[in-house]
């Protein structure tokens, strides 16, 4: 059974955990001798168990809540599940995992001391100086896509087979459930979309430090060619610049930040483009400010021309932000099942279709939010946002920028420079 298929429920993980609460507790306490660290980790596991139910509206989509001992549990949970024989094939998309009721006794311990034991993987260096970028370039982005089903795969596909080809392809990050060796391989590297002579990079987030970030700088960096988790590529006009955001949850260590100004200081009057899994600001979810203090500095003295990113699970281009100059650009609906945003009070954009206009508010800019419903998720399509990524076009000092549904469509075509 490949992990990419596979489904970890609410109801399975609550079922088998739920039924051996007193199995559970003792196995905790075999497993972690120091008693408050054990009670953190039960109050830990339980929490998880929440996230999930809260998560699990519609029973057989897959889900990975923000929260590391759910992602870790349903990430462990898969893994066991490869000795199984046990699934349920999903209309939706996928294998929902059926486990017996005992297996739990025999896992509970394990899962207790692999998490406990859970270390973060070294913090590698970039080069110090971009690598060079041709004036005129095709760059395709990528955000929260390794879910290995709904439109990842055909967002691969039409990526792979586009008549113009792509330069560069960029994954904003996100690898499910907490992108362990397994699922990195499985539902990100085996499914990445191969173009002959593009470079690949990929960023780190936080699903894939959930598990420490190994398999994420082991398996995704090194398949890459990739020093680092973060990088910069320069030509005559433009400086892009990917950053991690992760390695110190939402927000930027000192030594990215010296070497994001030294970066900065030397791009003359090169514009800035910033790509990062998470967001510095956001008009639909929560804000970034340990990102916005961090490079603050850049922000106010307008130097950065654009950011995209993408955690938040939708597709929103921000209008220009009143005191930076910036753009903001979320991407993160290449893969996963969000559910669609109540735009009810948000009107459509003329002539673009299932585009809504928010407007500004709390001093942040409005822009337009992607609506309409996703065709690969069968029986729930209306319920769920679509999938899909960007394309950016550069030549010279101009830039077009391109969002195209998994297929490959146009929905989406303005210069932005």
């Amino acid at each position: 059974m490949s992990i990419k298929d596979t489904i970890i429920t609410y109801r399975e993980a609550s079922r088998i955990i739920n039924n051996r609460e007193s199995a559970t507790i003792e196995e905790l306490e075999k497993s972690i001798k120091d008693p408050i660290e054990s009670a953190q980790m039960l109050a830990g596991l339980g929490g998880a168990l929440k996230r999930l139910e809260e998560e699990d509206k519609n029973p057989g989509v897959l889900i990975a809540p923000d929260h590391k001992v759910a992602s870790l549990l349903q990430s462990f949970l898969a893994e066991r599940a490869k000795e199984k024989a046990n699934f349920e094939e999903l209309p939706m998309g996928g294998k929902e995992v059926k486990f017996d009721s005992n297996d739990w006794l025999g896992w509970a311990g394990s899962f207790f001391t692999w998490w406990k034991g859970i270390k973060d993987h070294d913090f590698l260096a970039a080069e110090p100086d971009p690598q060079p970028l041709d004036n005129t370039v095709r760059i395709a982005l990528l955000g929260d896509w390794g879910t290995g089903l709904y439109g990842a795969p055909e967002c691969a596909k039409s990526i792979e087979k586009s008549a113009k080809k792509f330069n560069l392809i960029v994954h904003l990050g996100d690898v499910y459930y907490a992108g362990n060796k397994d699922e990195v391989q499985e539902r990100f590297v085996d499914l990445w979309p191969q173009n002959t002579g593009a470079t690949n990079r990929a960023l780190n987030s936080n699903h894939e430090m959930y598990t420490g970030g190994h398999a994420y700088f082991n398996v995704a960096l090194e398949k890459f060619g990739q020093k680092a988790s973060y990088f910069a590529f320069q030509n005559d006009h433009w400086t892009l610049v990917g950053l991690d955001s992760a390695y110190e949850d939402h927000d930027l260590t000192d030594d990215q930040v010296k070497w994001l100004r030294n970066i900065i200081n030397n791009a003359a009057d090169r514009r800035i483009i910033l790509m990062s899994h998470h967001q510095p600001i956001s008009r639909l979810e929560k804000q970034g400010p340990k990102l916005v203090k961090k490079l603050g500095e850049f922000l106010n003295s307008k130097k950065i021309f654009a950011w995209y990113w993408g955690h938040e699970h939708r597709c929103m281009l921000y209008d220009q932000h009143a005191a930076w100059g910036m753009y903001g650009r979320t991407v993160g609906h290449s893969g996963f099942p969000y559910f669609r945003d109540d735009l009810s009070g948000a009107p459509e954009e003329p002539g673009l279709s299932n585009w809504h206009r928010l407007g500004s508010k709390n001093l942040i800019p409005g822009g337009l939010v992607l609506n309409g419903p996703n065709d690969y998720i069968r029986g729930y399509e209306t319920q769920y946002g679509p999938n899909g990524y960007m394309s950016l076009e550069f030549n010279g000092p101009h830039l077009n920028e391109i969002v195209q549904a998994p297929n490959g469509d146009v929905i989406y075509n303005r210069p932005l420079a």
